[in-house]
């Protein structure tokens, strides 16, 4: 039986790294979990930006923020946005902004999540003339950032600008793959995508998924996501390695090296 490598979610920017997994042997498996729609705050964005003062600064922690941004910005509002200090999570969530704007939000230079964004913006705030930001945030987005900014004497205002809905997926697989015991890798991108994957488990699997599987997190904060739910093998990149190169990785070590 090959080992399974399920992605919790269908996104075109894993095309590269489901091909390897499947080229080392491993049954790949991608379900969308989440929708994203728009936030309570979405249709004032776009404004927000225009009158944007001085000292503030915009800040978010995933990728569908940066979409709602780059929507509500592009290409309007691109000079003003051009002028107001930026700061993303890592390289995945600044992405939407490179890529429309041709802008580039500041990243840490260590995978540390919403809190070491929080400690990156809070060094930096007094050389880059910032007193308030701004958090871009979904409806379930934790309070790590926000927390972590008031603790560090910065003003913080909360835009929500998406929300995330549970979809129905089909996860017989993964059930099937769990409880004949097989060798499982998944792949989770956020805390909302281990929520929307768990409640779709039966308990038994949920409890194989926790006790056996291997759980690679995109990041730092879902690394601690999962650890609080149980998970007896986390895996996340440090630094600056990019998480396919890191996937990758640990995919090899799992199968008993390369193929």
């Amino acid at each position: 039986m090959s080992p399974m490598f399920f992605l919790s979610r269908m996104d075109p920017t894993d095309d590269r790294l489901a091909l390897e997994a499947s080229a080392m042997g491993f049954e790949v498996v991608r379900v969308a979990l989440l929708a994203t729609e728009p936030g309570a705050d979405s249709r004032s964005l776009a404004d927000l930006i225009a009158a944007m003062p001085d000292a503030t600064a915009l800040a978010w922690t995933s990728r569908r923020a940066a979409d709602s941004l780059a929507r509500a910005a592009f290409p309007r509002h691109r000079e003003k946005l051009a002028r107001v200090p930026m700061y993303a999570v890592g390289e995945e969530s600044a992405a939407p902004i490179q890529q429309l704007g041709g802008l580039r939000p500041l990243t840490p230079s260590e995978s540390a999540g919403a809190s070491g964004l929080a400690r990156f913006i809070a060094r930096r705030a007094a050389g880059d003339g910032v007193k308030r930001v701004v958090f871009l945030h979904g409806d379930r987005s934790l309070p790590d950032l926000s927390d972590g900014l008031r603790g560090g004497g910065i003003d913080v205002e909360l835009l929500e600008v998406y929300r995330t809905r549970f979809l129905d997926a089909d996860v017989d697989g993964l059930e099937a793959a769990l409880k004949e015991a097989g060798a499982v890798a998944a792949a989770f991108f956020s805390p909302s995508g281990v929520d929307a994957l768990e409640r779709l488990l039966s308990a038994g699997a949920r409890k194989r998924l926790r006790e056996s599987a291997t759980a690679i997190a995109r990041g730092a904060t879902t690394a601690q996501a999962l650890e609080e739910r149980g998970y007896r093998r986390v895996l996340h990149p440090e630094g600056v390695v990019p998480f396919d190169r890191y996937a990758l990785e640990a995919l090899q070590s799992l199968s008993g090296g390369p193929r």
